[in-house]
């Protein structure tokens, strides 16, 4: 009998270690947020950037004078920012016409993984981002 019980304390102890081997953990962290687009302007230096999380919250953020604002909006004007400024970004880059390669430039912009800098000279497209950037400033 105590063989027995020896035998199955053991067994108990030896199968217990097992299960204490670690857990995979997943690599998907809900707790980042996505860049949807930035508008940069240099002079003086101002940041405004749409961010978007894995529960398809949208953040709208200025950075200025190393103050950040921060104002939560709709996902359906996020969804909005988001088309307008694609397609702003889109005609400066492939429809309005582009200054020399050397310039000063004014303004950055960020969509996703491109990016696009636009230069002093370039009026047509500064004229464009601006219109919005100043929309944008509004919202704060």
């Amino acid at each position: 009998m105590r063989l027995f019980l020896f035998c199955l304390i053991l067994s108990t102890h030896v199968l217990g270690q097992n299960d204490n081997q670690p857990q995979k953990e997943s690599s998907l962290d809900i707790r980042t947020n996505f860049l949807v687009f930035s508008i940069t302007e240099l002079n003086p230096e101002k940041v405004i950037w749409l961010e978007r999380t894995a529960n398809l919250e949208y953040f709208l953020r200025m950075k200025q004078n190393n103050q950040l604002k921060i104002v939560k909006i709709s996902s359906r004007d996020g969804t909005k920012l988001d088309q307008e400024f694609a397609s702003r970004f889109l005609k400066c880059q492939y429809e309005l016409p582009e200054s020399s390669k050397d310039c000063e430039v004014t303004l950055r912009l960020k969509m996703k993984s491109e990016e696009q800098h636009i230069c002093k000279k370039d009026e047509q497209k500064a004229q464009e981002i601006k219109s919005l950037f100043k929309r944008l400033d509004m919202l704060f």
